[in-house]
């Protein structure tokens, strides 16, 4: 049995979650940041966050973080030049 990876960021929520639909985004930066295994900074988290209120693929810039071991501001710019 598989053990799941799991950081809640609760300590976050006064901040970014508002209403429904911050509260969504909010649990698909969780969940993609625990399927992807990253203990993200709160800084990060809130950059992912905004990134994706505005519709961008933080799963792949999480995905290059894990797999790669890069920084969030080199998964950006792989993001920007990608």
């Amino acid at each position: 049995m598989e053990m799941k990876y799991v950081i809640e960021y609760e300590h976050l929520k006064d901040d970014l979650v508002t209403n429904s639909t911050s509260q969504w985004h909010f649990d698909k930066v969780k969940e993609s940041a625990n399927k992807c295994k990253l203990e993200l900074t709160d800084e990060e988290f809130k950059g992912f966050f905004k990134l994706h209120k505005s519709d961008k693929n933080v799963n792949w810039l999480m995905h290059q973080m894990s797999v790669y071991n890069i920084s969030f501001a080199n998964a950006l710019v792989s993001y920007i030049t990608y």
